[in-house]
């Protein structure tokens, strides 16, 4: 039933207490669908910023016209076009947010803390960092890559974000010793 997907993202949401922006929110998602938490998003496809699904920011979407959750727009600056940097951030609206945790849940396989939980380790995370180390669970479940091919082809990609290499090993590194991913 699609409403119910559209909710568990607003749950996803709501766990995190907000996600300051749009790549984050992908990231997280796809993260935490790759732990085995209960979200329907299966189209995910590797674009410029990492992993990316078309329903994720669809159902973002709807949620914002029901008015589920806010969508918050900060203009930050401007490229060297002179167009504006914008940073979106998103959170449920707080006269929905108790019915959201009453009524929905995303449920992780069974030794799996709360969504809860995992989300918010995930939002402290620098967008960066997440966006390395979701592209480089994606180049190895999805492309099947490991070793000096996976090593290639995340420099190839992510190269602009080698300086935050380390730190998404890290966090790969944490969430294994965890049990999560």
């Amino acid at each position: 039933m699609k409403d119910i997907d559209e909710m568990k993202l607003a749950r996803v949401i709501d766990a995190c207490g907000g996600v300051d922006g749009r790549v984050k929110m992908q990231k997280i998602v796809y993260l935490l669908r790759m732990m085995g938490y209960d979200l329907p998003y299966d189209d995910f496809m590797i674009r410029q910023q990492g992993p990316f699904s078309r329903a994720v920011a669809c159902d973002t979407d709807v949620l914002k016209g029901a008015g589920i959750i806010e969508e918050d727009v900060k203009e930050l600056d401007t490229n060297e076009c002179g167009e504006p940097i914008r940073q979106y951030s998103y959170s449920v609206r707080d006269a929905v947010a108790p019915l959201i945790r009453q009524h929905f849940d995303v449920p992780g396989p069974a030794g799996k803390p709360p969504v809860n939980e995992v989300a918010g380790e995930l939002k402290k995370r620098d967008r960066a960092v997440l966006e390395v180390a979701a592209t480089k669970v994606f180049l190895e479940r999805h492309d099947k890559l490991s070793g000096v091919a996976l090593d290639g082809e995340l420099r190839r990609l992510k190269g602009h974000l080698a300086n935050r290499f380390a730190d998404a090993d890290q966090l790969l590194r944490d969430m294994s010793k965890r049990g999560w991913l």
